[in-house]
C-alpha cells in the first residue's frame, strides 16, 4: 500500500505515526479486492455520517476480506448496534453473516451501543494474553475494560445475511440511528 494524504491530522487527532506503516486512504472495497498480501489483521471503522458503509458490511465483502487474512489473523469491526433492541436489524445482521463467512465470530461490547466485532478463519478465536490497559486514556478505561470483559450474541432470529444482491441494513436501521444521535445529542447539551 502507499501512503496517500491525511498524515498530519493522523498525527495530530490520533496520535499516530503514519511513517511507521503503510497507509492507504480510500475506498476499502476497492483495496481489498486489488490487494494480494496477506495480513494478521484488518481493521474496519467505516462511517458514512454515523451509519456504516454497507457496501462493506455483506458475505462478498467479508469473503474478500477473509482471502488477505492469515490462518491466525482478524477481521475487527467498530459499530454501533444494541442488542438490548429487539429493532437492532443490523447487530444481528452483522453477526449472521460473519459467521456466514468466518469459523469463528466474537462480539464484545463498549460503550453501550458501540460494538467491536471480531472475526478469525482460526475456528477457535480465543484472547491469546490479557490486554495493556496502561495506555488507556482514564476516561475512557472502563469503557475499554468492559469491552474487553462482555461478549454479546444478537436474537438469532433477527436479522439476515447482509449480501451484495440484498442489503437492507440501511432501511432497517434507520430508527436506531435516529435513537443515537438523539441519546448523543443530550449527552452533549447535559455534559454527560
Amino acid at each position: 500500500a502507499a501512503q496517500h494524504g491525511g498524515g498530519n491530522r493522523l498525527g495530530r487527532f490520533f496520535d499516530l505515526d503514519p511513517t511507521a506503516f503503510n497507509l492507504t486512504i480510500g475506498d476499502g472495497r476497492w483495496f481489498v479486492n486489488q490487494a494480494s498480501s496477506r495480513y494478521d489483521a484488518v481493521i474496519l471503522d467505516a462511517f458514512v455520517g454515523d451509519s456504516v458503509a454497507t457496501h462493506l458490511m455483506s458475505r462478498e465483502s467479508f469473503a474478500a476480506i477473509a482471502r488477505l487474512l492469515r490462518p491466525d489473523g482478524v477481521l475487527v469491526i467498530n459499530t454501533f448496534v444494541d442488542f438490548d433492541s429487539p429493532r437492532d436489524f443490523l447487530g444481528a445482521s452483522l453477526a449472521k453473516t460473519l459467521r456466514a463467512v468466518f469459523p469463528s465470530v466474537r462480539i464484545h461490547g463498549a460503550r453501550g451501543a458501540n460494538m467491536l466485532f471480531v472475526a478469525s478463519p482460526r475456528a477457535e478465536l480465543a484472547m491469546v494474553h490479557e490486554p495493556d490497559f496502561s495506555r488507556v486514556h482514564p476516561d475512557a478505561i472502563a469503557d475499554v475494560r468492559r469491552a474487553f470483559a462482555t461478549l454479546w450474541e444478537p436474537d438469532t432470529g433477527a436479522g439476515t445475511v447482509l449480501t451484495d444482491d440484498f442489503n437492507p441494513a440501511e432501511f432497517h436501521d434507520a430508527a436506531n440511528r435516529e435513537r443515537f444521535r438523539r441519546r448523543l445529542a443530550l449527552a452533549m447539551r447535559t455534559g454527560s
